[in-house]
């Protein structure tokens, strides 16, 4: 969790301990079993939200102990996967360093360096093989998820939200799913933030990173629950596709059938290209502050596990840092204005659907199926069903939670996501290391979540769906479409359990001068030599997966900034 909320959580812990008094005269940790049970539902319904995150953080920690109890310890001192701290020592002075090395960190070092820049990637994250864990596995969110997957933007509802943390950010732990920036958003994106793209150059930029990254389609079997939901989409005429991910087949099947292969991820992909072309990589690195010093910047760090301070000094900066982390960096740093003020995302409701049939197994694979009937303002989508993650998303009905252990395979996760009206923020908050982020839905954005809630039931029931679980606390499960109507024309905020997996906004480019602190090319105004190159540059929610459209600009815009320093 965030280094801002551990005080709160322990403090709630001893209020909740000492609630025991004034319920049952002692505390609940001396209470019987049942009276604890009594004591908990007290808390998970209460009218005060803090009491029901408060336990629904507890009940997460112990269903994800229940599914998967045997989580390996890695010793950072003698573990094989230690951090690669190599290259430059402390003050060291390269021509460019790039903070951060997801997809667009990754792809702008890799250009440079092949271009002859000297370049050094900074990674705060640590430096672990693609297969040092199961992918989507508890141990995965230990090993390669900021604050281990726990961390919410306030407001009413909260969102939570997952960031990678390691080399190769989050292109390491995501399903990989590919789309190019719709058309209709790039216009939009011209018209209201005057960004200087064409569609017929950026399409250049889409076809290199796909040949780059092998996007295509699967060769083979699709995975049932994927299929499920575009057997519901054809039987009431919706628009549904495969979307293809940037991914490498063997040739191979599993047990189930479904080709196996790798996900083309940095770090097998651009990092590699990187370190090939002479580039440095230090990971295990915190970026504290960013400082003018001469033409150039110099950073100011601190190794994450032995907290020294380090420092390094470049003449050009990419951050890199993703949504969240580079308007931290750039605000603690004293570059503010429109940073950090103008957050999206797209907020995601999910619902566990049960069928009649088996559609989930260990290895299910990734879901790739995406219904778009109603985009841009919402669309549908199969998610992740392993085990935990089927546990998680039934904290919400805690009476039929033991479904999972018995039904996990005719079980699995669907969502309906939304562009939104509404907004967010970033800031920096003195003396901690994590940001305070907010974002506030409108009322329109929760008319528009129940809308795209009940769609995505309707759709389900017409795959032949016996229960749906919806992740809207106290409101039991949906057993057909009469139902339906139960579902409220506003999601109720104080119940609803939003999370999202996009983020990006932050820091939009373009030459409006109301809304755009950073150029068409990724410049930061007013700050020569200071870039950014991640997803806090799309000007808007693209209502599609973000990857694609970071990966294209990012080439871009590095591409535009070697040609332009080496003619000089």
């Amino acid at each position: 969790m965030p280094d801002f909320l551990r005080f709160p959580i322990i403090a709630l812990t001893l209020v909740f301990d000492l609630f025991g008094l004034f319920l049952f005269f002692g505390f609940f940790h001396k209470q019987c079993l049942r009276r604890r049970q009594i004591q908990l539902e007290f808390w998970r319904n209460s009218s005060f939200g803090p009491c029901r995150d408060f336990v629904r953080f507890y009940d997460s920690l112990a269903t994800l102990a229940w599914t998967e109890t045997s989580v390996p310890f890695f010793d950072q001192e003698n573990s094989r996967y230690a951090p690669a701290l190599v290259g430059l020592g402390s003050a060291s002075l390269c021509q460019v360093a790039v903070l951060g090395s997801g997809p667009g960190g990754a792809i702008t070092a890799a250009l440079l360096a092949e271009k002859g820049f000297d370049v050094l990637l900074i990674e705060q994250g640590k430096q672990k093989p693609i297969d040092s864990c199961r992918s989507f596995s508890i141990e995965e969110m230990l090993q390669k998820y900021r604050n281990g997957g726990l961390t919410p933007a306030l407001g009413r509802p909260k969102v939570a939200y997952v960031e990678g943390s390691c080399v190769g950010g989050g292109s390491e732990v995501n399903s990989g799913l590919y789309h190019r920036t719709p058309s209709v958003i790039l216009q939009q994106w011209r018209e209201k933030f005057a960004l200087d793209v064409g569609e017929t150059d950026l399409l250049l930029h889409f076809e290199a990173c796909e040949k780059d990254v092998s996007v295509g389609l699967s060769p083979g079997k699709l995975p049932s629950a994927s299929l499920k939901l575009h057997e519901g989409a054809q039987a009431l005429g919706w628009d549904s596709r495969e979307v293809p991910r940037w991914f490498a087949y063997s040739g191979n099947t599993d047990s189930a059938g479904i080709p196996t292969g790798h996900r083309q991820s940095m770090s097998r992909t651009f990092i590699k290209r990187f370190e090939a072309a002479g580039g440095k990589l230090k990971s295990g690195i915190r970026c504290r502050q960013i400082l003018r010093h001469g033409g150039g910047f110099r950073i100011l760090a601190s190794e994450e596990e032995s907290g020294s301070n380090l420092e390094y000094s470049c003449e050009n900066l990419f951050v890199s840092c993703g949504a969240i982390g580079t308007p931290t960096i750039l605000r603690k740093s004293g570059i503010k204005g429109r940073i950090g003020q103008s957050l999206q995302m797209h907020p995601t409701i999910k619902v566990v659907a049960e069928f009649d049939e088996e559609v989930n197994s260990e290895s299910m694979g990734v879901p790739v199926h995406q219904v778009k009937e109603f985009a841009p303002n919402f669309s549908f989508g199969c998610s992740i069903s392993s085990l935990p993650y089927l546990s998680l998303a039934m904290l919400d009905h805690p009476v039929h939670i033991s479904r999972v252990a018995h039904s996990w395979k005719r079980m699995a996760i669907y969502y309906a996501m939304i562009v939104p009206s509404g907004s967010g923020s970033v800031s920096p908050l003195p003396g901690f290391c994590d940001p305070l982020v907010k974002f506030a839905l409108t009322t329109n954005d929760l008319r528009m979540l129940a809308t795209a809630l009940r769609r995505l039931c309707q759709l389900l029931f017409a795959a032949r769906a016996i229960r749906l679980f919806p992740s809207i606390s106290n409101f039991g499960p949906l057993e057909n479409v009469s139902q339906l109507s139960r579902i409220p024309e506003i999601l109720p905020a104080h119940l609803a359990n939003l999370m999202t997996i996009h983020l990006f906004s932050s820091c939009p480019m373009g030459e409006n001068p109301a809304l755009c602190p950073v150029d068409s090319f990724g410049l930061v105004k007013g700050y020569p030599g200071l870039h950014i190159a991640d997803a806090s540059l799309l000007p808007s929610a693209p209502g599609v997966n973000p990857q694609g459209s970071v990966m294209a600009f990012a080439r871009r815009n590095a591409l535009a900034f070697a040609e332009k320093n080496i003619l000089n």
